[in-house]
């Protein structure tokens, strides 16, 4: 690796974590009490922590506070070797792995790791130097047998440990876990918590929320910190705990599993007064003269990155010395997503082959219902119903595939942004312009199929505005999709897309004139992007001076394209007009998907 291309530095700091008097409330008119109420407690490295306590204490939401993922509400102070946490510099040397961690499925196990690698430590490192540390983290990990199986094939264990090697990769000297054990089998999580021990081990501050661990599993852990209600009435060394409880008088039976009785306490199945446990605790932790920093990191660590357990922290630092707010450039950050989108786009049945083959299919089917209406004056409207459903073909098969894959991807996108991989505005580029292929190819081969077998006019000129018309329909569509399923998830965005669109197609001017709808009602078909979309297709087909229609029986009544454009309403050269307001519609779209984003991350804090 050289130092000039990646300017990648060291330092042999360990991190000890403190919280004194966090508080916090999130902003609902509904909730009048802090979740968290004066909790105090110590993360020390080299030491496995366990958050315990009853369902409704507030572990997950302390485990947010401490890591930075929640910083809105939260009151009291987080200190990181004595001084006040700053969170930016904070998410650079943690990293945070909830209890659901969303991962592209269609990304193998080694390519998974490859992604977090580039965007960790930039491109300008060298390949062989990512493919030692992704190889170290592979056999640390256990993860030979799967390196090239996609992540959708992964048993609960193979992910769970796959989750953890994705934040090695820059060897965090603190790690946060929500539940690791979580859908995992006995043995399975047995083999999850020694890892986490081990990586505890070799100087690192871990600390895990787990939910009623065995004998077996509590003993791995070597300090645990109890909540009820939002307090802390233990924090300490677990060895320490049961004689804690029965100095206040809570006396843990014997041959009972230490971890059920403290949420037994915590419950206030043995007494509700824990007053003073809490003052106890308090006392300990929140007065500054009874603080210690006893840091001890037990000898058998583990070499990770070719580094001993003296080198846990990577700073990214740029030539002045002073951190960036991502370890790869913009630029970097662009071609890694757009690279990795395409790459899982390419191997997903769903998004990809059944499109391209629906399309096909479709124009097909069109071609053989339709056949050569196209210049037929007598079947005028079966030709208008043909071009309005290859509209509306087009837009459902690129809006409704990106609802059903758009919620995991969201969830990948806010992991990986909170855990400071990459900026909003780079993964929303790269996403524009990851599907931009797709968004060209299926509607080309649609429209070059059903085009010709229906009879369009064989003119060079209104081939590319029909086609032009579809491109900007599908790119609609697909913003669509994108909007809706970002912001309202899966199961509401199926509901929402085919409701929202009705509108849409109602005052498009197929089913009703424009002239025949009540004056009240005509403003909203200036809103349809429908309309313009049908509009543009009928000019594209009938407009611009086309030569009358042929006439195969006694009387056709739309042999001139002129009456017909009349009939509808739509007389003029309108298509720049349509194209333009399609293009606006696309713009608006993707800002709304911007802002979308934007709230979602907001909310995520």
């Amino acid at each position: 690796m050289s130092d000039s291309a990646t300017d990648l530095l060291l330092t042999n700091q360990q991190i000890t974590l403190e919280c004194r008097n966090v508080t916090y409330r999130p902003k609902s008119k509904s909730l009048k009490e802090d979740i968290l109420k004066d909790v105090c407690g110590k993360f020390i490295p080299g030491r496995l922590t366990a958050i315990l306590g009853p369902s409704g204490a507030g572990k997950t939401t302390f485990l947010n506070v401490l890591s930075g993922f929640k910083d809105t509400g939260v009151g009291g102070s987080i200190l990181t070797n004595g001084t006040s946490r700053r969170l930016t510099e904070f998410r650079k040397i943690s990293s945070y792995i909830p209890q659901q961690f969303a991962m592209l499925d269609k990304l193998t196990v080694v390519e998974t790791l490859e992604a977090s690698a580039d965007f960790k430590l930039g491109l300008r490192t060298k390949k062989s130097f990512k493919e030692k540390i992704i190889s170290e983290i592979i056999n640390l990990l256990n993860l030979e047998k799967c390196t090239h199986t996609l992540v959708e094939g992964l048993s609960g264990g193979e992910k769970k440990r796959l989750s953890i090697g994705i934040e090695l990769v820059t060897n965090p000297p603190i790690m946060f876990f929500d539940e690791p054990t979580s859908g995992l089998d006995s043995v399975s999580s047995l083999q999850v918590i020694t890892y986490l021990q081990s990586l505890a081990h070799s100087g690192r501050t871990i600390v895990c929320v787990v939910h009623q661990p065995s004998s077996r599993l509590l003993n791995l852990f070597d300090d645990l910190l109890v909540l009820s209600a939002g307090e802390v009435i233990y924090n300490g060394s677990q060895h320490d705990m049961v004689k804690c409880f029965q100095n206040d008088g809570f006396s843990c039976p014997n041959y009972y599993n230490p971890a059920d009785y403290a949420i037994e306490v915590a419950s206030r199945e043995h007494g509700s007064d824990l007053s003073s446990l809490i003052a106890s605790n308090k006392s300990k932790f929140c007065d500054d003269s009874n603080i210690q920093l006893d840091v001890k990191v037990e000898e058998n660590s583990i070499v990770l990155n070719g580094f001993t357990k003296t080198e846990k922290c990577k700073n990214y630092k740029d030539k002045g010395g002073y951190a960036k707010a991502y370890p790869a450039t913009f630029a970097e950050q662009f071609a890694i997503i757009t690279r990795r989108s395409m790459r899982s786009m390419v191997r997903d049945m769903l998004t990809v082959q059944m499109r391209v083959i629906a399309h096909v299919f479709i124009a097909v089917l069109l071609g053989v219902v339709f056949y050569n209406v196209g210049n037929d004056a007598a079947k005028v409207l079966s030709n208008v119903s043909c071009l309005f459903f290859m509209l509306m073909f087009i837009y459902f098969a690129n809006s409704m595939p990106i609802v059903l894959t758009c919620p995991l991807e969201t969830q990948v996108f806010l992991r990986e942004h909170l855990n400071n991989w990459y900026s909003l505005r780079a993964y929303f580029l790269a996403k524009c312009a990851a599907d931009i292929p797709l968004q060209f190819l299926c509607p080309t081969l649609f429209v070059a199929i059903a085009y010709y077998l229906t009879g369009q006019p064989n003119e060079v000129s209104r081939f590319l505005m029909f086609w032009a018309i579809c491109l900007l329909m599908g790119a609609v569509g697909q913003g669509v999709g994108l909007f809706c399923g970002c912001s309202f998830g899966m199961n509401l965005s199926v509901f929402l897309v085919p409701v929202s669109s009705i509108p849409m197609m109602i005052f498009c001017g197929f089913f009703i004139r424009f002239n025949e709808l009540p004056e009240c009602l005509q403003p909203l078909t200036y809103v349809s992007y429908f309309r313009y979309a049908f509009e543009g297709s009928i000019q594209a087909i009938f407009g611009y001076n086309r030569p009358d229609l042929e006439c195969n029986i006694a009387f056709c009544y739309y042999k001139t394209t002129t009456k017909f454009l009349q009939e509808l309403d739509m007389t003029g050269d309108l298509f720049e007009w349509d194209v333009i307001v399609l293009a606006s519609w696309i713009v608006v779209l993707q800002i709304a998907l911007f802002i979308s984003l934007i709230v979602k991350v907001k909310l995520s804090q």
